[in-house]
This record gives C-alpha cells, structure tokens and sequence, in this order.
C-alpha cells in the first residue's frame, strides 16, 4: 500500500494515488492511464505492446489471489445455476435470489447468495471482467483482509437497497459488490487528496447509476447501495488510520462492524416491509 506522502514519480508536488501496474513507480490522478488490469502510468502506456516484460514478474505484480478467488466462485455458482436449471426441483437461482418476502421468511442467507447469482453468461462475463479491473488494484492498495471486508459491505449495501426500496422484485448478481470496489477506490484517491470525479471513477459511477433508468432490468437500488457501502468501506480503511490516527485493527473492527450493520439492516428492511 503507497504511504500517504508517497508522491508522484512525474509530479513531485502532488501525493501519488496508485502505483503503474507494469512498472509500480508511484502516480497522481492526472497520470493514470486505465488499463484492462488497473492504471499504468503515461510512459506505460505509451510503450503498450512493446513492452515486454517476463511472466514471472508480471504475476508477481498482478498477484491478486482474493480477486481471483471471488471470480472462480463467480464462476463455479454459475455453472451450477445452469445445472440445476435442468432439473425438477428447485433451481439454485430460486433458492438464492435476492426476495424480500422470502427474507422477511427468515431465508437470510439470499443476502448474500444473491452476490453470486448471474442471470446469464453476459451477465457474469461483465461483472468478473470489471472485477478484474477494479479487483488487483485495491487489493494491492488495502490487502487482502481489508480487500475481503470491502467486497463484503458492497454486496451487503447493495441487497440492504433493494430491500428497503424494491424488495418485491427478485434481484441477484456481482454488481453491488464490484461498484462497491469502484466506491472504496474513490474514497482511497479522495483521503489522498484526489477527487474521484476528476479520473475515470467518475463516468464510472455516472454510467452505472444511469443504466438501470434506461435498461429496467438492471437494479439501480444494487448498484447505487453498493457504491455506497464500498465508499464508506473505504474511508473507514483509509481515513481513520491516515486522518484520525486510528490503528489499522481498528479499522478493520469498524469496517467489520459496518457489515454486520448493513446485514442487520437489510433483514429489518426485508422484516417491516420498509
């Protein structure tokens, strides 16, 4: 994780937000480049395919063992909701989509397996492909724990919306949780003086915010809970300890808090009908 006066390589007045991914020299807002993994810095970029660089050291730097976890179970629900959708009883789609009467019922556990439910392959294409965007990056930045806790309060925030809001309309998929990942980013660039809107985190929001109003079928309440719940993930994993001068373990017991606030509330709101 870059340290808070950790200043860009290019830019000597300005506090780096993350390091280039090829080279992992430290970089401001103004020179991240996106790329299909992460940010690489203008030089990077640049070069593009005629920079070679040996295996070894490329998944050395694009080590993300948690990211590639959640994306084989992505992957492995969806194979088996394609295989129980053949079959006479109950799908694993049916006994795990978000539903807020079948919550209120004390089926809880649709909270969280709806997370890694995906109505169709383009679905779950989408969603791991912006996993692994977004994914090494912050898990490089938190580690591991802190990554682990702010897939979590993504995908909570993002069922407690539905509920609260659209519990009557079934609702499942990944997306909650990865904008939650976008959110914990911005907060990151935003505790180091980086506002989010001025990278490409702000079209980012503005274009998930803005397809459920245009495509139905796609949850608003999920992704704008799970931007929420991933920012405030994330300043409670970079501000407390950088701003406040909080212990990291306090940190993570407040962000471990938030998630078990978010599930309570979620059951509450599925409970009284909010």
């Amino acid at each position: 994780m870059l340290d808070d006066d950790t200043m860009c390589y290019r830019h000597n007045d300005r506090v780096a937000a993350v390091s280039c991914q090829r080279c992992e020299r430290p970089i401001c807002a103004q020179c991240m480049n996106q790329a299909s993994v992460g940010f690489h810095c203008p030089e990077c970029a640049r070069s593009g395919a005629q920079k070679v660089i040996p295996a070894r050291t490329l998944m050395g730097r694009r080590a993300a063992p948690v990211t590639v976890g959640l994306i084989v179970a992505n992957l492995a629900v969806f194979l088996v909701q394609q295989s129980s959708n053949t079959g006479s009883g109950q799908s694993v789609t049916e006994w795990g989509v978000l539903y807020g009467p079948a919550v209120a019922d004390g089926e809880w556990w649709r909270i969280v397996t709806s997370g890694f439910l995906h109505a169709s392959l383009i679905h779950v294409g989408l969603n791991m492909y912006a996993l692994w965007n977004f994914g090494p990056v912050l898990e490089q930045a938190l580690g591991r724990v802190r990554y682990g806790l702010t897939y979590l309060a993504g995908l909570l925030a993002g069922a407690m919306a539905v509920l609260a809001f659209s519990p009557d309309t079934p609702t499942l998929g990944a997306s909650g949780a990865v904008l939650g990942l976008a959110g914990a980013l911005g907060a990151v660039l935003w505790s180091r003086g980086i506002k989010p809107h001025q990278t490409s985190l702000g079209g980012i929001f503005l274009v998930n915010l803005a397809l459920p109003i245009l495509i139905p079928q796609i949850s608003f309440w999920g992704h704008f809970g799970g931007i929420a719940g991933g920012f405030a993930a994330g300043w409670l994993l970079s501000w407390l300890p950088a701003r406040y001068r909080q212990s990291t373990t306090t940190a993570l017991g407040a962000t471990a808090a938030l998630c078990l606030v978010l599930f309570a509330v979620a059951v509450f709101s599925a409970t009284a009908g909010i």
